[in-house]
């Protein structure tokens, strides 16, 4: 999945504030996947750098678009083709953890899955989560 570009081009997107994107785009490229205490969660890009050209409509008009993969957004295309949606899937840690799930479980039109893990270094296992996401836990 792509985010649509947002800067120079856009300006007008419903997701720029003060002339930034409030989801981060475009991300940084960096060496290896990092996690810090205070931050979110900032992932590697996959391997190789990939560019395409695309024809963007904005204002009624065309503009050629060249998208990278700092524009990708993370998603799960297990989860997505098994719910028929776009489910987003982060690694939650820290101080933003707290501030994401009671965003997500306190809005009316979405359902939220949580979980709590005591696993050493916090590590979750896929299909522990796939399992729960079957269940379909609502928090209301």
């Amino acid at each position: 999945m792509i985010h649509v570009p947002c800067d120079a081009v856009n300006m007008k997107s419903t997701c720029m504030k003060d002339k930034k994107c409030t989801k981060r785009y475009p991300r940084k490229i960096i060496c290896e996947t990092q996690t810090a205490e205070d931050s979110y969660r900032r992932r590697k890009p996959e391997q190789g750098s990939h560019t395409i050209v695309t024809s963007l409509g904005i204002d009624n008009k065309y503009h050629e678009v060249e998208i990278e993969n700092r524009w990708l957004v993370p998603y799960s295309p297990i989860l997505s083709n098994m719910f028929q949606a776009h489910i987003n899937v982060e690694y939650c840690n820290f101080v933003k953890s707290i501030k994401y799930m009671c965003k997500y479980i306190n809005k009316c039109s979405d359902m939220a899955v949580v979980e709590i893990n005591n696993a050493p270094k916090g590590i979750m296992h896929f299909w522990m989560v796939v399992g729960q996401l079957i269940q379909r836990y609502s928090y209301r």
